[in-house]
């Protein structure tokens, strides 16, 4: 659904789906080694305060390798190029 907003490369694509695929697969991970080895008080934080912030820095370090790899936005034929509106005006 993004694509049509977000100009990437399939490559780019790719990896940036195979990188949730691992972020997710190592979070399931994380949280049964807690939910295993601590108690249920740690379990619990872990789950409410490591999670969200584990995610909250993955979205961002993907915004940021997104932002990265965008290509240039296309203007369509009907609209003129920005430097084209801006040429005749005072």
């Amino acid at each position: 659904m993004i694509e049509q907003n977000i100009q990437l490369t399939q490559k780019i694509w790719r990896q940036l789906n195979l990188s949730w695929v691992l972020f997710f697969t190592v979070m399931g991970f994380t949280n049964l080694f807690v939910l295993y080895n601590f108690n249920t008080d740690v379990w619990v934080n872990f789950k409410l305060f490591g999670t969200l912030g584990l995610t909250v820095l993955f979205i961002i370090a993907q915004g940021i390798y997104m932002a990265k790899h965008q290509k240039p936005a296309t203007t369509s034929a009907n609209e003129p190029a920005l430097e084209e509106k801006h040429r005749g005006s005072p």
